[in-house]
């Protein structure tokens, strides 16, 4: 019954407030402290909100300035390439795993070839064979690329700078396209009208110093084979390519001078076999003729790198040396079974300890992110109660004086529109202005309280004095009587 009636007097009260009035048993609240209340609960959700995205795992959910900013381009020597980890199921005890080494490339000479799967067809485009330089710095390797409107395709060769602190087979099993060179050293005519055309070109060797690099054009048509083979040569020292048809053109010209023969309108081809080993400018060849049969052996030539001067050597055979300085990757067996399982075992501890240490890094890690959390926090709320105590002071004068000309104007019926004030900055001032008061009443008390001590001091050497004075005046007076 007690409450009911308290309640009826409340409701009656609200009703007989006017409209226009707010009622008395309400709180009036300042709009000044209102807006620094919003803005301090404002700043304080903001930082709650970012500090839980610091400790929860990264979704593909994000704002455009983020993902912005985790999708900017990285250069790509500063690209990291984490290495395909292939999926055994669990019910496997042992898997063969193969192992490779690394053998000369042109070996034996004239021996690379480029071959065009069937599944070139269906992925448009493959990446053949590499070959590595003699000193391990770079891989070359020819991309073909297939259009399926014309049945026909083109090729370019990349060059991918090796990681030099790396042993020389991980150096090759760690390359990656991703890090090619976007410029090709070599490149076929992009050419797609030629129905069933394709091109391709297939790196030889390097030079003994790995400067120059051979390569082979082929060209031809799908349902005909191969027309014939262009000669290619790259300079790494001067970064330019250039073609030596000088050699096509002197076998067809010494075989029309010889026999007559007019080689334009015969099926013949040359094999580029690579550097002389006696002599790194020239580059060694040989020719073939077709007829049906065995083919025709047309010589052995040798042309220059820059296609000046062009000899046969001989008409009877190929037996020169011939340089092989590039590498490449080949399977070589299996590792054997007692060795994979003692490592799977080995594996199993490490991955382990690295889960282990995981856990105990994303501890820290969370640890940390909460210790600024709170830090932040605590200067939030410094800053919060300091402009609520500078405002309550100014809140009467309606400015808030540091010393002089130093002044923060406050208007609470323009509180958005305010200059911001670096609240940091004028406590300290506002403490030294303290300070600074504090240090002169301190001078004016002790100036105050010296001077009286000095007229105590004289007083009483006065006082002094004259009981000095009075005792000597009476003495004679008394021997006389």
């Amino acid at each position: 019954m007690f409450w009911a009636i308290i309640a009826a007097a409340f409701l009656t009260a609200i009703r007989m407030v006017r409209d226009d009035m707010p009622p008395i048993f309400f709180k009036q609240r300042d709009p000044v402290i209102r807006q620094f209340k919003y803005q301090y609960q404002a700043q304080k959700q903001a930082l709650k909100e970012e500090y839980e995205k610091t400790i929860m795992p990264k979704s593909g959910y994000m704002l455009t300035e983020v993902y912005e900013e985790v999708s900017r381009g990285i250069p790509r020597n500063n690209l990291q390439i984490p290495e395909a980890e292939p999926i055994v199921p669990s019910n496997m005890k042992y898997i063969p795993q193969p192992t490779y080494k690394v053998v000369r490339y042109n070996n034996p000479p004239g021996s690379p070839e480029l071959n065009v799967p069937r599944k070139l067809n269906f992925d448009r485009q493959i990446h053949a064979q590499g070959i590595v330089s003699g000193d391990f710095t770079i891989m070359v390797y020819p991309t073909v690329y297939y259009y399926a409107e014309h049945n026909c395709t083109s090729c370019s060769v990349f060059v991918i700078p090796l990681d030099t602190n790396l042993t020389k087979q991980e150096r090759i099993k760690k390359a990656n396209v991703a890090k090619k060179i976007d410029k090709p050293i070599f490149e076929t005519d992009k050419d797609i009208n030629t129905e069933g055309a394709f091109r391709t070109i297939t790196p030889i060797d390097f030079s003994e110093d790995n400067r120059y690099i051979v390569a082979k054009e082929k060209l031809g048509w799908a349902h005909d084979g191969i027309w014939k083979t262009n000669v290619w040569v790259h300079d790494f020292k001067a970064n330019r390519s250039w073609e030596l048809p000088e050699v096509r053109a002197a076998i067809v010209n010494y075989w029309q001078n010889v026999t007559g023969v007019d080689m334009e309108e015969q099926r013949w081809d040359i094999y580029p076999l690579g550097f002389d080993k006696n002599n790194q400018e020239r580059i060694l060849i040989c020719a073939y003729a077709y007829t049906g049969d065995l083919p025709s052996f047309l010589g052995t030539w040798a042309v220059d790198v820059s296609g000046e001067k062009c000899e046969l050597l001989d008409l009877e055979g190929t037996n020169f040396d011939v340089s092989m300085v590039g590498f490449k990757l080949v399977f070589d067996s299996y590792a054997p079974r007692e060795l994979i399982e003692w490592d799977s075992k080995r594996q199993k501890k490490i991955e382990k300890k690295r889960k282990k240490r995981a856990k105990a890094q994303a501890r820290a890690m969370k640890k940390a992110h909460k210790k600024v959390y709170r830090e932040k926090r605590r200067m939030l709320n410094k800053d919060y109660k300091l402009k609520l105590k500078e405002y309550k002071k100014s809140k009467h004068k309606g400015v808030t004086s540091v010393d002089g000309d130093d002044q923060i104007n406050v208007n609470p019926n323009d509180i958005e529109n305010s200059k911001d004030i670096d609240y940091k900055q004028f406590n300290k001032e506002r403490n030294e202005y303290i300070k600074k008061q504090q240090e002169e009443l301190e001078a004016q008390k002790n100036k105050k309280s010296n001077k009286k001590q000095n007229k105590k001091s004289v007083e009483k050497s006065t006082n002094d004095q004259n009981v000095k004075d009075n005792t000597g005046n009476t003495a004679p007076e008394t021997k006389d009587k």
